[in-house]
C-alpha cells in the first residue's frame, strides 16, 4: 500500500507522522507544493486545479490512496477531485461542531469561507500570515510568537482552541502558553484513524518515504521535522 500526502509545505508532515504511527502503509509519498504556498489565501477555483494536479502527480508515482494534509485544500477541493481521480482521497475537514463553551477556531482565510455556521460561543480567528511564517521559520518560533501573541490576547480564558490548519500545530506549545488552561484540538489523529479503518493496513515499522517538491527541495529539513514528530 502506497499513500500520498499533499500539502503546501511542512504542515502535512503532521498528517504523515500520524499515518506512519498508525502503520497504514508500507510506502509514503509526500508532496510539498511550495510553488503554491500558501493555499490559505487562494480562491476555490485555483485550489481545485492545484489539488487535481497534485493528485495526478501522486497517482503517477504509484499512490493507491491520497490524503490531503491541509484543511484549506480539503474544504475547497475534496469533492471536486474525488470525482476526477481513481485513488480514494481523504481530507482534513475542520470540526467546529466539536467545540462547546467559550472556544476559539483558528483557520486560514480561505478555509473560513467554507465553514458551516458556527455556534455563537465559538470565535473565529483567521491569521492570514501565520501558515507562511511557520513554514518559513520552523523550528525557530520567534517571529511566530511576535505575530501570534497580540492576536490571541482577546481570547484569554478560552476553554478550547481548535487548530484548523495543519501548519498551526507547530505553534501548539506557544498557544498553550498564551492561553493556559485551554484544551487544544485538531483533526489529525481522527483522520489517521479513519484512513486506517478504511484501507488495508500494514504492519511495517519502517516504511519507505519519498519527498516530492514543486518548489525548493528541502528534503533534509523535512526529514528532520518528521523524525521529531515520530518521537
Amino acid at each position: 500500500m502506497t499513500i500520498g500526502v499533499m500539502d503546501s509545505g511542512i504542515g502535512g508532515l503532521n498528517m504523515l507522522a500520524a499515518l506512519i504511527k498508525c502503520r497504514v502503509a508500507d510506502r509514503y509519498l509526500y508532496l510539498s507544493d511550495g510553488a503554491n504556498l500558501p493555499y490559505g489565501k487562494k480562491g476555490g477555483g485555483a485550489l481545485r486545479e492545484i489539488a487535481l494536479e497534485g493528485c495526478k502527480k501522486l497517482a503517477e508515482r504509484g499512490a493507491n490512496s491520497i490524503v490531503f494534509g491541509c484543511n484549506t485544500l480539503s474544504v475547497s477541493a475534496l469533492d471536486y477531485v474525488r470525482k476526477r481521480v481513481i485513488p480514494p482521497v481523504f481530507g482534513l475537514i475542520p470540526r467546529p461542531d466539536l467545540l462547546s463553551g467559550r472556544s476559539l477556531l483558528m483557520t486560514t482565510p480561505t478555509t473560513a469561507l467554507y465553514l458551516p455556521k458556527i455556534d455563537d460561543s465559538v470565535s473565529l480567528l483567521t491569521p492570514a500570515e501565520l501558515a507562511s511564517l511557520i513554514d518559513r521559520e520552523y523550528p525557530d518560533t520567534r517571529e511566530t510568537e511576535s505575530y501570534l501573541s497580540p492576536l490571541l490576547l482577546p481570547y484569554e480564558g478560552c476553554e478550547n482552541v481548535y487548530l484548523g490548519c495543519s501548519h498551526y500545530l507547530y505553534a501548539r506549545e506557544l498557544i498553550k502558553r498564551l492561553l493556559p488552561g485551554a484544551r487544544i484540538l485538531d483533526g489529525i489523529q481522527p483522520l489517521a484513524a479513519l484512513v486506517r479503518a478504511v484501507l488495508p493496513t500494514s504492519e511495517s515499522r519502517n516504511p519507505s518515504i519519498e519527498m516530492i517538491f514543486t518548489g525548493k527541495n528541502e528534503s533534509e529539513r523535512y526529514l528532520a521535522i518528521l523524525a521529531s514528530l515520530l518521537k
